[in-house]
This record gives structure tokens, C-alpha cells and sequence, in this order.
């Protein structure tokens, strides 16, 4: 499988338009092809004439060499119309299926089945996330707005297991809790309560990390392993904003490759990494 990335080379304005390629091999059966395109400037891109002449030889060259889909550099401004934000939606989705993995990447928060840790978010996400770390942490505290049902995954767990599930509508449970996850759609009566977390805010909305002792607030980002990154180079890398280039090659591989995008990103070796 052949997918693309489209970039810009500035060319001399006498000398006619080109598109070249190279290869990169990311995984078996699995090329990224860069596409260089000659360009004057991005004024010219905007003539209609101009700009159907350039599509047209990109056409022609990704048909030939079996190229598709196609990830272009921002300068294009939608030569090909394409969203990228649809995939950095493809990597918040993944961290939220993959919450425990990200949590797990946190450096400094030592062993999680010593620790004690509150839940937020619709119960949709509730039920998730007992699900996932109810053999994981020492306590499970799922914080609820008042005259909202309590999740029946928290009795299933516990019929199950033998662990209960700490379910309250009091704000003072976090005043004793050092790890918070926030899922999306969390309640807005619960915001003042990061004033009272002493240590780490996993917000799964904004997919930030917040590190209220230090301070400090990272993104949260997918990465490539070491060696896929090696073959990128830092110049591709640096090319698209964080999660944009990570997010199209997941997306695009779950879809060839008939996997789940979590099943993808073991496949290649992906990680969590944390960005300030």
C-alpha cells in the first residue's frame, strides 16, 4: 500500500512544474511516498488555470504509482481538500479508548494498583473506565453530580471481583485524591475542584496533562516508535501540527488493513508522549 505526503520545493520561475517521489517503508506492505512539488509561490496556487495544471500532474502521478490517500503540506491550503482535523480527532478517540495506556506513560506517578483515583465524565465513560481499572488501582472514586444514576457497571465489578467502587456526589473526595481522569462531557460543578488535586489531572477532553504541583500542563500525543521515526526524519515530523501525520497514517492503515485504530497503533509500535 502506497499513501502520500505532498510538499512543496521552490523552483526557478523559468523552469517548468515537477513532482517527484521517494519511498519510505513503514511497515510491510506499507509505503509513505513524499511527493515533492515544484511551486513558485502560494499566490499562484489561487488561479484557477494554475492551480488545475498542478492538480493534473499530481493526478496523473498518483494514479500511475498507485498512490492514495494523500496528506498535503498546510501551504496547499486544500489542493486536495482535505480536513486535517479529523485526525487529530482519530488520536483523542484512541486516547480515550487507550485512557489507562496514557495514564500508565505518566512518569513519576510510581505503581497505579497503590493508588487511589477519581472519575468524571458521562457514564458512558464511567462505565469504561471501572471496567478497565478496577483490578488496576488501589480505589475507584466516581464522582457524580447529585440525581444522577450511579453506573451498573460499578455492581457488576464488584459481583465480579470483590473490589468496590467508591460512588459519591461529594466534591471533598478530591481533596484526598492525587490522580483525577476527566472524561469528556464531564459536569461543568466539578471545575473549581483542580484547585484541590495535589498531583496529576488527566483531562481527556482537552487531551492535556496537568500537573498541579509543578504547575505545568503538557499535551497529550501520539508518537512513532523510534525507528519509524528515524526513517521519517525530523523534517517530516516537524512538517504538520502534533497528532495531524500520527492520526492520518493510523486512520488510513485501519481502514486498509481492517483493524481497529488501537490495533494499529500496537502494530507499529506507536506510544503516548507528553508535550509542554
Amino acid at each position: 500500500m502506497n499513501i502520500g505526503l505532498l510538499l512543496p520545493v521552490r523552483k526557478k520561475w523559468w523552469k517548468p512544474v515537477t513532482v517527484k517521489t521517494y519511498p519510505i517503508e513503514i511497515a510491510d506492505n506499507l509505503n509513505l511516498v513524499v511527493c515533492l512539488l515544484s511551486v513558485n509561490d502560494n499566490e499562484a496556487l489561487r488561479l484557477p488555470g494554475v492551480s488545475k495544471r498542478y492538480q493534473a500532474k499530481l493526478d496523473r502521478m498518483l494514479e500511475d504509482q498507485k498512490i492514495w490517500p494523500i496528506l498535503e503540506h498546510p501551504f496547499f491550503k486544500g489542493l486536495y481538500q482535505v480536513d486535517t482535523s479529523v485526525y487529530g480527532k482519530a488520536i483523542k478517540t484512541l486516547a480515550l479508548q487507550l485512557f489507562h495506556e496514557v495514564l500508565s506513560s505518566v512518569k513519576g506517578l510510581g505503581t497505579l494498583i497503590n493508588k487511589e483515583i477519581l472519575v468524571t465524565g458521562s457514564s458512558e465513560y464511567l462505565e469504561h473506565a471501572i471496567e478497565i481499572l478496577i483490578t488496576k488501582v488501589k480505589t475507584i472514586n466516581i464522582l457524580i453530580p447529585k440525581g444522577v444514576n450511579e453506573p451498573v457497571e460499578a455492581e457488576r465489578a464488584f459481583l465480579e471481583t470483590g473490589i468496590p467502587v467508591h460512588i459519591t456526589t461529594d466534591h471533598d473526595v478530591a481533596n484526598r485524591t492525587g490522580i483525577w481522569i476527566k472524561f469528556p462531557n464531564d459536569n461543568s460543578c466539578f471545575d473549581a475542584l483542580s484547585r484541590n488535586i495535589k498531583g496529576i489531572i488527566l483531562d481527556l477532553d482537552s487531551m492535556k496533562i496537568i500537573d498541579t504541583k509543578n504547575q505545568k500542563v503538557f499535551s497529550i500525543c501520539a508518537e512513532f516508535s523510534d525507528k519509524i521515526k528515524r526513517r521519517l526524519g525530523q523534517q517530516l515530523l516537524n512538517t504538520w501540527e502534533k497528532n495531524v501525520l500520527e492520526g492520518f497514517i493510523l486512520t488510513v492503515c485501519a481502514k486498509a488493513w481492517d483493524m481497529s485504530e488501537s490495533e494499529v497503533f500496537k502494530r507499529l509500535d506507536m506510544r503516548f508522549s507528553f508535550i509542554s
